[in-house]
């Protein structure tokens, strides 16, 4: 699993690069140690040939001093114990091989070893008159040693990379991380955007985020067209049905009372009022997603009126609110359905006492609680319930239609706000996050 701390596209670009520029450093200094020793091997072994030839000659005698070997060259009668590895084949020791035997000394064998810190290379040779002694030397030039300036010079470059690479992960992510914004703002707030990407936006993008910008505006605007249709057939064949309704209702009251069509006008009556909340919850679902918040409301106000309607006593139904709390670019009709529907949920599939809570959340928003002390809803039932017509087993044989918890979710993300579900203690709480601008 990765971190959340690398989990976006853009670090790990730059992830991306850094790992690629020190694997490329890595390639190219032991390219260039291996090309550099290939090239001053045979000028080496020149330089070395004179002293290898005496140290040869007068074997096990004092070391002999030489170029380039801090300890000078050692005479030995046995070849070298402990780590060590034959480098004879590498192409630099071939060449300084070649070399030597241009100056008549024959090498037949070298290896190096790693002592006390030190790269030593040891050769077995011989001249044409003599036989072959093991020869040692600390060879300082095999491997260069790091200087100060070599640390300040890493140094500077890599920031200069990490710069130029944070430039260029920025602008690749930079129109993307854009698009993200566009479409998440078009998700909460269910309008079409006229455009994901401005058209200096689209000169700079590349042709895949064109082409995912193109999609995703297609489906947009299916979804909006398909959105506003169902709309429009949801309100047609509400109000279309009204009138019908109302006429069955009148005709019903009209028939003369008697013993023996008393039930009957009971029972279409009750039928025709069913159908009516039926019609009323269709053009308020409609309602909620249509109306134009352009109005300052006052979230207090708005909550008193709404728990007064419902003509409870303080100890079935209460408000705690501060005096005022006002909500820009709202609808004052649209948040009182809300709190309603939020109060009747908790009468009927809830206990009392019912608490109405508002508060100031973090400066910005306010957070209105409805808690009741029923049980609250099911596990992992609560992205089901927020569905039109969706209803928990519970609720089966409860007056209403599926509609409350899916009007109330589409009004508060049209508002821009969250809608959440908590328990605190024995109390159920349904939190509706709102802000207070947008």
């Amino acid at each position: 699993m990765i971190p959340k701390r690398i989990d976006s596209l853009f670090l790990r670009l730059v992830l991306a690069q850094v790992l690629l520029l020190c694997s490329f450093l890595l390639v190219f200094g032991g390219l260039l140690v291996v090309e550099r020793n290939q090239i001053l091997a045979p000028q080496f072994a020149a330089l070395l040939a004179p002293q290898i030839a005496k140290a040869i000659r007068t074997p096990c005698q004092a070391a002999v001093p030489a170029y380039g070997l801090s300890s000078g060259i050692s005479c030995h009668q046995a070849p070298p114990e402990g780590f060590k590895f034959r480098v004879t084949q590498l192409p630099a020791v071939s060449d300084f091989v070649r070399e030597l035997a241009r100056h008549a000394i024959e090498v037949d064998e070298v290896w190096m070893t790693h002592n006390e810190g030190h790269v030593e290379l040891w050769v077995h040779a011989r001249l044409p008159d003599t036989a072959s002694v093991w020869l040692s030397g600390v060879a300082a030039t095999a491997l260069p040693r790091w200087a100060p300036r070599m640390t300040v010079g890493l140094l500077l470059l890599t920031l200069v990379i990490a710069l130029v690479s944070r430039s260029f992960a920025r602008h690749l992510t930079g129109p993307l991380a854009q698009l993200r914004q566009r479409m998440q703002a078009h998700a909460e707030s269910g309008h079409q955007p006229s455009a994901l990407l401005t058209n200096a936006q689209a000169s700079k993008a590349p042709p895949e985020l064109l082409a995912i910008a193109a999609a995703y505006q297609l489906l947009a605007e299916r979804l909006q067209r398909n959105e506003r249709e169902r709309a429009l057939l949801l309100a047609g064949v509400s109000h279309d049905l009204r009138s019908p309704l109302s006429r069955i209702r009148l005709a019903a009251e009209m028939l003369p009372e008697s013993a023996d069509n008393l039930d009957g006008v009971a029972t279409i009556t009750r039928n025709v009022d069913h159908a009516d909340r039926l019609t009323a919850s269709f053009l308020e679902f409609v309602r909620a997603g249509a109306v134009e918040l352009t109005e300052e409301v006052d979230l207090v106000a708005v909550a008193r009126r709404a728990v007064a309607g419902f003509e409870c006593s303080a100890r079935k139904l209460s408000l705690h609110a501060p005096p005022t709390l006002l909500l820009q670019l709202a609808h004052g009709l649209l948040i009182e359905r809300l709190i309603v529907n939020l109060v009747d949920n908790a009468f009927k599939h809830g206990g009392i006492p019912v608490r109405v809570e508002i508060s100031l959340c973090g400066g910005d928003s306010a957070m209105l609680i409805v808690s009741d002390a029923g049980p609250g809803l099911p596990k992992d039932g609560g992205g089901r319930l927020l569905e039109a017509f969706a209803r928990g087993d519970a609720s089966r044989n409860l007056p209403g239609f599926g509609l409350g918890l899916a009007i109330v979710q589409q009004t508060i993300v049209r508002l821009g706000g969250e809608l959440s579900f908590a328990q605190e203690g024995l109390r159920h709480q349904v939190r509706a996050r709102l802000p207070l601008r947008r």
